[in-house]
């Protein structure tokens, strides 16, 4: 697979992950804390691979790699903590959902900034990282919210996020589907995959 196959791939799912969680969080209007705490930590772990996964690929790019694996493992550790407090609170979940949604967006954004001209969705990515810290910050501006509130804020943020994610794996695809006479999708028929 090529590098910009992968990019499209990696920012697909990506989007596609943040908008199925945001959909799930908005039509579930009873949401319970245990929940949201698990649905949250769901995505937060999917979400934390695919930072893992695109610090892996930009790795020589130092700083910006070192920032998107951060982001990564504190979305890992996120998802870790509510899978093993199963008490979590409102107001926990509130904390810790604005801490990551804060942290890694201010991550994400120093790392599209550094690296803005080796990518060509480094401006979406500038700007689902200021979505994501402005959800951090509503969700701190409101640290007694239930469950119901909570779920709005993180829903319309996945939805924001993940429609700013798949409109750059749609911008990457289209820039770079014109320039492969093969198939772009899979290698031609006479051509070798390399292993």
């Amino acid at each position: 697979m090529t590098q910009s196959r992968r990019t499209v791939w990696l920012l697909g799912a990506r989007g596609a992950a943040a908008v199925a969680f945001g959909v799930v969080t908005l039509i579930w209007p009873q949401v319970t804390v245990l929940a949201l705490a698990l649905v949250f930590g769901t995505y937060a772990l999917v979400d934390g691979a695919m930072l893992l996964t695109t610090a892996w690929r930009n790795r020589r790019e130092r700083w910006p790699a070192v920032a998107c694996a951060g982001a990564g493992v504190l979305s890992v550790v996120a998802a870790a903590v509510t899978a093993l407090w199963p008490g979590l609170t409102a107001l926990a979940l509130v904390v810790m959902a604005g801490a990551w949604a804060i942290v890694t967006g201010c991550l994400e954004l120093w790392a599209a900034t550094r690296m803005r001209h080796e990518l060509q969705h480094a401006w979406l990515w500038r700007i689902s990282a200021a979505v994501s810290v402005v959800a951090g910050v509503l969700l701190w501006l409101r640290p007694d919210a239930g469950a119901v509130a909570i779920a709005v804020v993180l829903g319309l943020y996945a939805l924001v996020a993940g429609g700013i994610w798949l409109a750059a794996a749609w911008r990457e695809y289209r820039s770079h589907a014109g320039h492969d006479s093969r198939s772009w999708w899979r290698p031609a028929s006479d051509t070798r995959t390399a292993h």
